[in-house]
């Protein structure tokens, strides 16, 4: 499938037009056959997503998805649309909003090539991955909190 025609995903993109990484998200998008949309803000994400009527995932930059207290990621929870975040190093003393987001299901990553994986993931065959996988599913991401909230020098919960 090439193009536009046909194509039942659509990745919204957030982040400035010109910056590096929303450069190449918007490229690997379109490279896995879904229509990618540029917002430059959460704020304009959340009304991209109210008029989509198309399975959709949402990739971002950390700093920008966490604004107002990660409601973003909330959001898209309620929604059952996958989060994907490039975590950079400005972000590492956010420990508090990183665990917020593994909690909320968003995928991080630390570069733009495992993006691929991410949308290959959640659009195989046109299909839509759902953040409400099966239990198995929300039992690693309890494992990789548990792992996060080790890595960054706390007791995990429960």
């Amino acid at each position: 499938m090439t193009g536009d025609s046909g194509v039942n995903a659509a990745v919204i993109v957030v982040g400035g037009r010109h910056d590096a990484f929303v450069v190449e998200a918007m490229r690997l998008a379109r490279e896995c056959e879904t229509k990618p949309v540029q917002c430059d803000d959460v704020y304009s994400a959340v009304a991209e997503l109210a008029k989509t009527d198309r399975c959709v995932a949402v990739i971002g930059s950390f700093g920008e998805m966490t604004r107002e207290n990660s409601a973003f990621f909330r959001l898209v929870r309620r929604a059952g649309t996958p989060c994907c975040c490039l975590l950079n190093e400005d972000d590492a003393g956010e420990r508090h909003e990183i665990l917020r987001a593994v909690h909320l299901g968003v995928h991080l990553v630390g570069d733009v090539e495992p993006i691929r994986d991410f949308l290959e993931g959640g659009f195989a065959a046109g299909r839509c991955a759902s953040s409400r996988d099966d239990g198995l599913a929300r039992e690693d991401d309890r494992a990789t909190e548990a792992e996060l909230k080790a890595l960054l020098e706390q007791e995990p919960d429960g």
